[in-house]
């Protein structure tokens, strides 16, 4: 007799805000037709309608307060963030409960007569709404990427990042979910996406490969060709460009020979076999 419950967040643009409400609007006149949980026993469809719609954009309305106020407890970097969600999943199931079963009993009265247990109602919304508040936990994780915090087991990761993307950045590495920072004094590991880093860092350079991003600055020498290119670092590390990516450094003037960097071309002509060629 329970709808399933629609996710929405409430801090959404105004754009994906509308867009959430008529994906609910739209997904509850499809189960009126459809009746799942024996709702199409209950007679009119216009009615059906109105109580999945209306089931819908509670359930966008409670679960989208609901994941704010998680957003606002609980960081995503937080352990206990999971367990937050889930209490707070739990009282907003409370309160569409409440709602869809006194929305149902007005709409056909003689629903009362079966006496639908409450917390069965409830088991039905709860159901959905955990499953809702996941896959939103989930697509929110995916798009803001890995957190910027401290992993407690590991003392290289340093957080926050900003104090190191403030200072005199050579390189960015991916290496898995973590970003390694190159540094005159060293490298140290953060925890977060290379794209996010390389938004931090002030400094000219260009992403040469999908794992590396450097700094102008920091390239010593080229050597290579175009399909096999690689940039000597002022700290000693080598970083490989991407075949992809030597249209990009030509058009930036890296490999120019009138580059203000004195940064040399690495054409075939100029390193023959993978010569390097210094500054």
């Amino acid at each position: 007799m329970t709808g399933p419950v629609f996710l929405g967040a409430m801090s959404l643009p105004h754009a994906r805000l509308l867009k959430g409400v008529g994906v609910a609007a739209g997904a509850g006149a499809l189960l009126a037709v459809l009746g799942p949980f024996g709702t199409y026993l209950n007679p009119g469809l216009i009615a059906r309608a109105a109580y999945w719609i209306a089931a819908m954009l509670i359930g966008f309305v409670l679960y989208g307060a609901a994941f704010a106020a998680v957003g606002l407890l609980a960081p995503p970097e937080r352990r206990y963030r999971w367990p937050v969600l889930l209490i707070v999943t739990l009282l907003a199931g409370i309160a569409e409960t409440a709602i869809t079963r006194a929305l149902a009993f007005w709409l056909w009265p003689d629903l009362k007569m079966l006496e639908l247990p409450w917390s069965l109602w409830f088991a039905q919304v709860s159901a959905f709404g955990l499953i809702a508040m996941g896959i939103a936990e989930s697509a929110y994780r995916r798009r803001i990427g890995p957190s910027e915090t401290t992993s407690p087991g590991d003392p290289s990761i340093v957080a926050p990042p900003r104090r190191l993307l403030a200072g005199n950045v050579l390189a960015l590495q991916m290496e898995d979910h973590y970003v390694r920072v190159h540094t005159p004094q060293g490298s140290d590991l953060v925890l977060m996406p290379l794209t996010r880093a390389m938004e931090s860092v002030d400094i000219p350079g260009l992403r040469i490969h999908r794992s590396w991003w450097v700094a102008r600055d920091a390239v010593v020498s080229i050597e290579g060709t175009s399909r096999a290119m690689r940039l000597h670092l002022s700290n000693g590390v080598v970083a490989p460009v991407a075949r992809s990516a030597v249209i990009h450094l030509k058009d930036a003037g890296w490999l120019s020979r009138n580059d203000p960097t004195r940064i040399r071309a690495a054409s075939e002509k100029d390193v023959g076999g993978g010569r390097s060629t210094p500054l």
